[in-house]
């Protein structure tokens, strides 16, 4: 029997998250490189405002908010600026922090646990990783000394400077911390500690207890058919 669409609904949140990670890097350095990943950003805001669209104060929410962030990325490539670009990576975050609150909130509500919740729990985690990079990146645009790296980046290459914030933020996130970037300043110290203790409570506390929920609950099922 075919699983409604509801049951699917973020999984397409979880896969359009994934690509986007595998394929920046490798579109970016081809000649249209920055059109093509904004492209595939543009689609993994489709696919998060599609997970929200049953709910339709948050969807029409989202199509406003994702159609601002989109406009002002479009502009940074025609008019690059450092407030231009503060002002984007600012939005972007604010955009991913309301994906996560609104993701959670379906997440939490009722009390039956289904492979569509534990995919939106997945996708809010993925989502932590990308909220922090433009926090970091932010942070770079005001105090240029903010972080410390082994390669350097050019001054001018934004694009560059969040995929590299994206790397620091997804590497505090599983706190496998490299060492190749280090927070310098206080306010990047205090983010990454943040993000740290975020991603550690997340998986331990709610992650994990969806996952055993939905286990007990399929198993129960199972007994009461059998």
């Amino acid at each position: 029997m075919a699983r409604p669409r509801e049951e699917t609904r973020h999984l397409a949140l979880v896969v359009s998250l994934l690509f986007f990670f595998i394929i920046a890097p490798i579109v970016v350095v081809l000649r249209h490189g920055v059109l093509i990943m904004n492209v595939v950003a543009a689609a993994v805001l489709v696919a998060a405002t599609y997970a929200l669209s049953p709910r339709k104060q948050l969807f029409a929410s989202a199509i406003i908010l994702s159609a601002i962030s989109i406009i002002a990325s479009g502009l940074l490539l025609v008019w690059p600026g450092r407030w231009l670009t503060i002002f984007s990576h600012c939005w972007i975050a604010l955009l991913i922090i309301f994906f996560c609150i609104a993701l959670l909130g379906y997440v939490l509500s009722g009390t039956r646990v289904t492979m569509d919740k534990i995919f939106a729990a997945i996708s809010i985690y993925l989502l932590f990783g990308y909220a922090w990079a433009f926090a970091y990146a932010v942070v770079e645009e005001l105090q240029p000394n903010a972080f410390v790296a082994l390669t350097s980046v050019s001054p001018n290459d934004y694009v560059a400077h969040v995929l590299e914030m994206r790397y620091f933020s997804f590497v505090t996130l599983t706190t496998v911390g490299y060492g190749d970037i280090l927070p310098h300043s206080t306010a990047a110290r205090t983010l990454a500690a943040l993000e740290a203790v975020t991603g550690q409570i997340y998986l331990t506390v709610l992650v994990a207890r969806l996952v055993g929920l939905h286990i007990a609950h399929a198993n129960g099922a199972s007994s009461r058919e059998g």
